[in-house]
């Protein structure tokens, strides 16, 4: 059997060049550059390959002029031919980089984020954040991906909340679930993570004899899988720290998603309270055969994440905002120093099998080590206790958060004393002149929204370098003591899991912690059917103005005759709070061009009566004859 494994492992080499091909082949490589394996026929090619010096240079002064260069790292293999290194020394070195400010490469160093920084995000997440997102599903992902979740689905895939059941698919989700299917077509799946790669168990452990809800996920796509594939199985038990549960978020998402083939498991407390049945330890929780392609994550791409994780970092109070990749390296020094003090020689393998690196490479000590050391080496070379809580905490980022901080916390006053931009003053009095179109005023809005970014990164910079001088300065007394945020939020249920997961009480019973993480499941199943909009400050300025509402888990009765100042489409939406289903407007004007721009190209049902309407016209004609609202014509 060996014997024809060789067979066939040499049939499949190429053949062996012979001495006159490896001579010719030799000569050809003599001279050959890159850009000659290149078969294009564009002409700036052949203006490339013949570039001398002069020109080289003067091609990357124009870079670094129009372009956002901020590193000297960029390769000198610009014109398909390594440049002389005298001419980087005395053109790139000395002019460029000192012209420009080039910075070095990873001049910033690398982040590295802890349990703690998790924390402060995860709680900053559920209960203090005012950003607004679409569905509040995509809260519940965002908290997964803090939790260390690949890479997520960038299309709305199909179960998307944005399809109503009643009434079928949209234009909209029809060509993305084309997309999806030409994916599946092509991979057999969608390349995310998807309910077929998890595994979800009831498991009996092995010293108490009680059932528990485990789980285990395969990692199957990640960088250069479709050239070497590195699937990975993680596996994950139900934590004392309900924010930290990935379980209950899976197990949440699932439920929503109905993607489970028992018929009882419709709400997470059917699926936390199932138990094995006899002599079995091991009852694995099987998922609906069309649901094993679909995506867990729907909503979310890479970007999007980027910039969420941005914003939010930024307004809880981080000194520089959080990328997703610190929490890649925290998890890998976690394991490099865990293991090593576990296991000993087995580190550096369970440690790359965990990060997919090829242990020959060393990618872990070049990209993911923290600079800083977490060792106190004063203190064990003195032969004292050392402090590892004190240093864990100093080598990770996080330190320098300060509460009052935000992502925009320039003061109305500064904004007053800030001159206009004469470039936008230029725009905007060419604009008038010329009469410009729609060109312009993009391009208008672009540099406002650019100076604007740039006044918010100089104030914060500002803020934090003078905060520790002015403190100590003041000593405290011309500013009021800090008062931690109460959970204000318009959401109930939102609200309700934002008590749970960040007030969670200490030591509790193992019956106590299952059915408060069973009040949480629940309220997230729950939680990824609504949907928050811009109204929401609008709403919470009412609600300040001591205007109660009452608010419920089960259908809100509402009147049959509405306000000529309500929205007949909002009001009938389920996945609103109740506060923006019950919304007026301030006339019945402005509700009139609300509905046109938000619901006029859609046709829905009525909530009271089981009516589909065939144009624009009869549903508005019902409105008005049974719900006393009357639209614009």
């Amino acid at each position: 059997m060996k014997q024809r494994e060789a067979e066939r492992q040499i049939a499949k080499r190429p053949k062996a060049l012979t001495a006159e091909q490896r001579a010719a082949l030799r000569k050809q490589l003599e001279d050959t550059k890159y850009c000659e394996f290149i078969t294009s026929e564009e002409p700036w090619r052949d203006v490339i390959k013949t570039a001398d010096r002069a020109m080289v240079m003067d091609v990357l002064d124009y870079l670094c002029q129009t372009c956002r260069i901020k590193s000297w790292g960029a390769s000198w293999d610009v014109t398909g031919r390594y440049m002389d290194r005298n001419d980087s020394l005395e053109w790139h070195d000395a002019v460029l980089v000192r012209r420009y400010d080039l910075q070095p490469p990873c001049n910033r160093g690398k982040d590295v984020a802890n349990v703690d920084t998790l924390l402060v995000l995860q709680t900053f997440d559920i209960k203090d954040d005012t950003g607004i997102f679409s569905w509040e599903r995509h809260r519940i992902q965002l908290s997964g991906c803090y939790l260390g979740q690949p890479k997520l689905f960038t299309r709305h895939a199909t179960g998307s909340p944005s399809c109503d059941k009643d009434k079928g698919p949209d234009e909209h989700s029809r060509l993305l679930e084309e997309m999806i299917s030409q994916e599946c077509e092509s991979r057999g799946r969608p390349k995310a993570l998807c309910y077929e790669d998890i595994l979800l168990m009831v498991v009996r452990h092995p010293k108490t004899d009680e059932d528990a809800l485990t789980m285990s996920i395969k990692f199957v796509h990640h960088k250069g899988a479709d050239n070497k594939p590195k699937p990975t199985i993680f596996f994950f038990t139900p934590t004392r720290r309900l924010i930290f549960c990935f379980i209950s978020v899976i197990v949440s998402l699932a439920v929503h998603d109905s993607a489970f083939a028992a018929s009882k498991f419709t709400s997470a407390r059917a699926v936390f309270q199932a138990r094995n049945r006899g002599p079995i330890k091991c009852t694995p929780l099987r998922w609906k055969e069309e649901w094993l392609k679909r995506p867990v994550f729907r909503r979310h791409d890479d970007s999007k994440l980027h910039d969420d994780m941005e914003r939010q970092s930024l307004d809880a109070g981080e000194e520089n905002a959080i990328e997703p990749k610190a929490w890649r390296r925290g998890a890998a020094n976690t394991a490099n120093v865990l293991f090593y003090q576990c296991v000993g020689s087995a580190s550096d393998a369970v440690r790359d099998q965990m990060m997919r690196h090829g242990p020959k490479w060393a990618t872990f000590n070049s990209a993911y080590i923290n600079e800083k050391v977490g060792f106190h080496l004063q203190n064990a070379f003195l032969d004292e206790p050392t402090e590892d809580g004190l240093l864990a905490m100093l080598s990770h980022i996080g330190v320098m958060r300060d509460p009052r901080a935000s992502k925009d916390m320039v003061p109305d006053e500064v904004w007053e004393l800030i001159p206009p931009d004469q470039q936008v003053a230029a725009l905007k009095a060419e604009r008038a002149k010329l009469k410009g179109g729609q060109y312009r005023i993009k391009l208008i809005a672009a540099k406002e929204a650019q100076r604007k970014k740039a006044i918010r990164q100089a104030y914060r910079e500002d803020y934090f370098h003078n905060r520790p001088t002015w403190d100590i300065d003041t000593d405290g007394q011309e500013e009021d003591e800090y008062v931690k945020p109460a959970i204000d939020l318009h959401i109930p249920e939102r609200a309700q899991l934002a008590q749970i997961l960040c007030n969670q009480p200490k030591n509790l019973s193992s019956g106590e912690l299952l059915e408060l993480r069973i009040q949480a499941a629940e309220l997230m199943v729950v939680l990824c059917g609504k949907r928050e909009t811009m109204k929401r400050k609008r709403i919470q300025r009412r609600a300040q103005a001591n205007i109660a509402v009452e608010e419920s888990f089960g259908p809100d009765p509402f009147p049959l005759p509405l306000d000529r100042k309500q929205c007949p489409c909002c009001i009938g939406n389920e996945t609103l709070s109740h506060g923006e289903r019950t919304f007026k407007y301030s006339r019945p004007a402005v509700m009139y061009d609300h509905f046109d721009r938000k619901h006029g190209q859609q046709l829905g049902g009525c909530r009271g009566k089981a009516l589909e309407f065939k144009h624009l016209n009869h549903f508005k004609n019902h409105v008005e004859t049974v719900h006393g609202v009357k639209l614009r014509a």
